[in-house]
């Protein structure tokens, strides 16, 4: 496979074990685990995910997977999720592909950090320049998400997710106009509530990050290939920079 270009947001790092997603988003259950740290996820793999469910004495919170990619409940044909990955903040509620899990569906999707291209630097050779994006503090990026799941003739359920995305935020904004929409600890619970409605309420939740909370450093251009694997894909890397280059500001970790 050649390497490519993700699609943002199209590319991300799942190393967290599920023991410290539970303890960290306060998952009543785990009732699925991903197969292994996974440091160069693409779109079709499995994601964490934490959703709540109605049911006896009020609502569990439960951790599990899916895939990444959503498949709406009218769509006859389950491949329609690999272009689902994302969904734009600003038509999520209208959209039709999107707008049921919308109101009833939503989950939070915790991963460790994700890829973003850039425009190429000088060295480069004219290829993007793809950047490590993660937390200052190390903590999970808590991401916004909706769910889906179906029946599959032959396989059982398919869970499926897509990630929500909104302006990029001034650490993201020289290498890209959009970023995912990051979710902060008091927000986790309304966005998770199924039975609550109320749109401005929740299109509140998805603004861009508050400038300062992520770090980026350039990393290999081997990310692009989804098949490389392993922590060293996050490692900084060198790269020639022209002067007065504005991707090499303070977000930019040493």
């Amino acid at each position: 496979m050649a390497d490519t270009v993700a699609p943002m947001c199209g590319r991300v790092v799942t190393s967290s074990t599920p023991e410290e997603l539970a303890e960290y988003l306060g998952a009543d259950e785990i009732v699925a685990t991903l197969d292994a740290p996974d440091h160069n996820v693409p779109p079709t793999r499995p994601l964490p995910l934490v959703w709540e469910e109605t049911g006896g004495p009020g609502c569990a919170r439960k951790l599990g997977t899916a895939r990444w990619g959503l498949v709406p409940s009218w769509a006859s044909d389950p491949s329609v999720g690999n272009r689902m990955f994302n969904a734009r903040a600003e038509t999520v509620a209208e959209k039709p592909s999107f707008r049921s899990a919308f109101k009833r569906r939503r989950c939070l999707v915790p991963i460790d950090g994700f890829y973003e291209w850039g425009p190429a630097t000088p060295g480069s050779a004219g290829k993007k320049q793809p950047w490590f994006v993660h937390r200052a503090d190390r903590d999970p990026l808590v991401l916004a998400g909706l769910w889906e799941s179906r029946t599959v003739e032959g396989s059982g359920g398919l869970r499926t997710c897509t990630v929500i995305t909104v302006d990029a935020n001034e650490d993201l904004s020289a290498i890209h106009h959009r970023m995912p929409a990051l979710l902060p600890p008091d927000g986790w619970s309304t966005w998770l509530d199924p039975d609550l409605d109320d749109r401005d309420l929740l299109e509140a939740l998805l603004s861009p990050a508050p400038a300062g909370l992520l770090h980026r450093h350039p990393v290999d251009l081997r990310v692009g290939n989804p098949r490389n694997k392993g922590p060293g894909l996050m490692e900084p890397v060198e790269v020639d920079t022209a002067p007065g280059d504005t991707l090499f500001g303070a977000a930019v970790t040493p």
